[in-house]
């Protein structure tokens, strides 16, 4: 009899790794967990693992090539810098291929995985869309190097199976919302017709405004809550949260009323965006309400499996239905008291077979003990 499990993770927001060429530390880069992810696919793969049948699944923002951008070798000001708003097939290739170079450790364990009859699936979240290019998929196949094609898969839809539903997220929340039916666009430009992603405003706003304030405060996308951070800027911080709000308002006005009007044309859309900001939804209750609802027996599964939110979370719904979030294995620091500090949780999803029905599970990684590990 084969055993077979299903391992699910998202958002290690892989980029250009640690260290930049120059020997700076690179601000931009979240991920430090390389060797943890190492031993983690080692574990499931050897020993007592060795002859399962077990499938990794990579549930989005694994990588975020929005995070590849020029970054000054030396003291500068940012404003100097370009940050490229619209990237077509080639570009997106090359900056996969700088995460690929950046994280040699997390990719050759992930090829020796497959070497061991092991599976992958991919799929996109908000932060890694560029993964819908075949280019770039081309790209990762070629670096893990599989026995068999069919041992690594790009979903591009709700990975459904055994009533359990794997998605990312971030379709939930207007900011973050990608058009599936026109996820790629053509624009006219003086050098012609240019193919470019159909990207939501949350990406734009990634690009333009949050990579400029990671450069000066490494840390801003990793607390939590962030409506308590902002009130604490504002008491600490009062320059910087002004300066910044400011940019803020004003890349929001550029990029909804100003510039690119193709794609931000309908006003409708603005107001909800405007409506998000003050009220950000909550994945958790989305999900509830859509597993609890009277007309929920359409439904082909009982178990959603989410990422995006960076929260881990495991909740069982009246009837049995389940909730999970897999969480992040980059640093969280947590202002809210019930979890206040700073903190890596490395949680996964852990799908098993009991008597033929799928269970899943939400566990933490700890690994092996470590003498040494970095500060964040």
């Amino acid at each position: 009899m084969l055993y077979k499990i299903k391992l699910v993770v998202s958002d290690f927001h892989l980029s250009l790794g640690k260290w930049l060429k120059s020997g700076r530390k690179n601000p931009l880069e979240d991920f430090h967990e390389d060797d943890r992810f190492q031993e983690f696919l080692e574990f499931y793969s050897t020993g007592s693992y060795e002859h399962y049948d077990v499938e990794l699944v990579i549930n989005g923002d694994f990588f975020d090539p929005l995070a590849v951008i020029p970054i000054p070798e030396k003291k500068m000001s940012v404003d100097v810098l370009e940050f490229p708003l619209e990237v077509e097939e080639p570009a997106a290739v090359l900056k996969f291929q700088s995460i690929l170079e950046g994280h040699p450790i997390v990719f050759n364990a992930l090829q020796l995985f497959l070497k061991r009859g092991k599976k992958i699936v991919f799929r996109w979240g908000n932060h890694d869309a560029a993964l819908l290019w075949p280019q770039v998929q081309s790209l990762i196949v070629e670096r893990l190097n599989p026995q068999s094609p069919d041992q690594v898969q790009f979903q591009k839809d709700r990975y459904i199976f055994d009533r359990i539903c794997i998605d990312h997220g971030h379709q939930y929340e207007v900011i973050n919302h990608f058009d599936e039916k026109n996820l790629f666009i053509e624009r006219k430009t003086k050098q012609g017709i240019k193919k470019i992603q159909n990207l939501p405003f949350g990406s734009f706003f990634v690009l333009g405004f949050v990579n400029r304030v990671k450069l000066q405060r490494s840390y801003i996308n990793q607390v939590q809550p962030f409506r308590l951070y902002i009130r604490l800027s504002l008491l600490l911080e009062p320059m910087f949260f002004l300066m910044n709000g400011i940019y803020a308002a004003w890349f929001f006005i550029k990029m909804r009323f100003i510039s690119h009007p193709m794609r931000f044309a309908r006003l409708r859309k603005t107001f909800l965006l405007i409506l998000e900001i003050f009220h950000r939804p909550s994945l958790e209750e989305m999900v509830e309400s859509q597993l609890t609802d009277p007309d929920r027996d359409h439904l082909a599964f009982d178990i959603v499996i989410l990422g995006h939110n960076h929260q881990a979370a495991s909740r069982i719904f009246p009837g049995g239905k389940q909730y999970i979030n897999t969480g992040t294995w980059i640093p969280i620091t947590s202002l809210d008291m019930s979890t206040l500090g700073h903190k890596i949780l490395r949680t996964y999803a852990f799908i098993e077979y009991v008597d033929g029905k799928a269970q899943a599970s939400l566990k933490i990684w700890n690994g092996r003990p470590h003498v040494t590990e970095d500060f964040a």
